[in-house]
């Protein structure tokens, strides 16, 4: 673990620095891989100030406290951070198995004999930043995912079958989802699914900010089980998301080893 520890216009004595490095030291339990740590110290006006900037298991974490000296300062820094960041492993191992184990897996033959593996995601419901927050922090190159809030409260939200896929294309984050409109019209056209680009502008897990930048058109195809894995096979990709003309809804093909594995929605 490396700490770094920097005064903006402020010497930091021996003392303070220790003071500060035994403090932060015991937030290193709640990683598993923790690859930076960022102190800042400084003062404005008579607030004594001190900030955090964490990276580890691929998330960064920020928090800032201030107190009538640093001592007091980092005792509440320290406090508060450790507290966002259990909050937030909470919040992801509550949503475990969201695109890394699966609520159901069954065999799968096609009558053209395409053999494969189906895996039904969670039907908790997540809105598009979370979406993108779980496939980030399981490092991932897609998620499928039920669009909405996780409101047990909430049937629409749980019985809805509204699901998206956020995946990645090259260096780009996309996001393909279908217009609540081709549901109550039950048209499922894929020219009409919207897609959108990923302009990540803050990945933390404090304060995330991305925009969702439309494109003119989607280019997920509309595929039968068999005509995806062919097209997988063919482009040497390792995963292929497409609309199942079969069933309609999104899906995702991966290969692993000789095993095809597809991710499909939950009902």
């Amino acid at each position: 673990m490396k700490i770094k520890i920097t005064g903006r216009h402020i010497d930091v004595s021996n003392r303070l620095r220790d003071y500060a490095e035994k403090k932060i030291v015991r937030l290193e339990k709640h990683f598993q891989q923790l690859i930076d740590i960022h102190l800042i110290l400084y003062i404005e006006k008579l607030d004594h100030i001190a900030e955090l900037i964490i990276t580890g298991d691929s998330v960064q974490f920020h928090a800032r406290e201030k107190a009538a000296d640093f001592y007091s300062a980092l005792d509440l820094l320290v406090d508060k951070m450790e507290s966002q960041v259990s909050r937030f492993k909470e919040k992801i191992t509550s949503r475990k198995g969201f695109g890394v184990e699966y609520d159901v897996t069954f065999d799968y033959k096609s009558e053209h004999g395409v053999e494969a593996v189906l895996n039904q995601v969670s039907n908790k419901p997540l809105d598009k930043i979370e979406a993108f927050l779980q496939m980030k922090i399981d490092n991932r190159d897609f998620i499928l995912f039920k669009q909405g809030v996780a409101d047990l409260n909430s049937d629409i939200d749980f019985n809805n079958r509204n699901y998206a896929i956020l995946y990645k294309n090259g260096e780009k984050i996309k996001l393909a989802e279908i217009p609540p409109e081709s549901f109550k019209e039950n048209n499922f056209d894929v020219s009409s699914f919207v897609e959108y680009d990923l302009e990540v502008v803050d990945d933390s897990a404090a304060s995330p900010k991305i925009n969702f930048n439309i494109n003119g058109g989607c280019s997920i195809k509309n595929l039968t089980i068999d005509e995806a894995v062919k097209l997988l096979e063919a482009s040497g990709a390792r995963f292929l998301p497409f609309f199942n003309r079969e069933t309609r809804y999104f899906n995702v093909v991966t290969k692993k080893g000789s095993k095809y594995e597809i991710a499909v929605p939950s009902f």
